[in-house]
C-alpha cells in the first residue's frame, strides 16, 4: 500500500510540475480579467468569420479554455500529491513504531493477565533458551539448566523482594520457552525457585 501511495504521489507531481512548466500556453501570463476579454472576442469573431480564420479562432479559443483549466488540474495534481506522499509516510511510520515497540517487548515482562506465562512462539522461546527452533531436546534441556542457574533465587538471600520477583518471572519465562519447545505442559514454579 505505501508503494503504492508513493507511486501515487510520484505521478501526481511529475503531472502538477508537467502542469506548471512544459503544459504552459500563450495565455498562461495573462489574469482571469483579461482572458475573459479574449474568449468574449473570439466567440464574436467565430460568429462573424468562416472557413480557415473561424478554426483558427477555434483553435485559439479551444487553447485559452485549456489554459483556464490548467491552474486548476495543477493545484488537483499537486494536492493528490502531497495526500498521497503524507498517507505513505504516516503509514511508514506507523509500521516502523509497530515494529519498534515488538522488537523492543521485554522477553522476561510481566505474565499476561490471567495468570500464567505469556504465549511465544518457537522462535522467540528458542531466543529466550539461547538455541534453535528445531534444537534437539538434550540440547533445549540443557540450556533450560544452565539459564535456571543463573537465575537462582537461593542465591539472592535477603536481597528486595522486588528483585526476587523478577527473578521468579525470568525462570517461568525460560520454562514456558522450554515447554515450547519440548511440546510439554508447563510446570510452574513456587517463589522459592522449586518446581511446584
Amino acid at each position: 500500500m505505501r508503494i503504492l501511495l508513493f507511486l501515487i504521489a510520484l505521478l501526481s507531481g511529475g503531472f502538477a510540475g508537467y502542469l506548471g512548466t512544459v503544459a504552459k500556453t500563450s495565455y498562461s501570463s495573462y489574469s482571469p480579467a483579461q482572458l475573459d476579454q479574449l474568449e468574449a472576442e473570439l466567440t464574436r469573431q467565430i460568429d462573424r468569420t468562416s472557413g480557415d480564420t473561424r478554426d483558427e479562432h477555434l483553435v485559439s479559443l479551444s487553447i485559452l479554455r485549456e489554459e483556464r483549466e490548467r491552474p486548476f488540474k495543477m493545484q488537483v495534481a499537486g494536492g493528490v500529491a502531497g495526500v498521497s506522499l503524507l498517507a505513505a509516510l504516516v503509514l511508514t511510520l506507523v509500521s516502523g513504531l509497530r515494529k519498534g515497540s515488538r522488537e523492543e517487548e521485554d522477553p522476561y515482562g510481566a505474565p499476561a493477565e490471567g495468570g500464567g506465562s505469556r504465549q511465544m512462539d518457537r522462535n522467540r522461546a528458542a531466543a529466550l533458551l539461547g538455541v534453535r527452533p528445531d534444537a534437539p531436546r538434550a540440547v533445549v534441556e540443557a540450556a533450560l539448566q544452565a539459564q535456571l542457574a543463573e537465575k537462582d533465587p537461593s542465591q539472592l538471600g535477603g536481597h528486595d523482594p522486588s528483585l526476587r520477583q523478577k527473578i521468579h518471572q525470568q525462570r517461568e519465562e525460560l520454562q514456558a520457552a522450554a515447554n515450547v519447545l519440548l511440546g510439554r505442559r508447563e510446570i510452574a514454579f513456587t517463589p522459592d525457585g522449586t518446581e511446584g
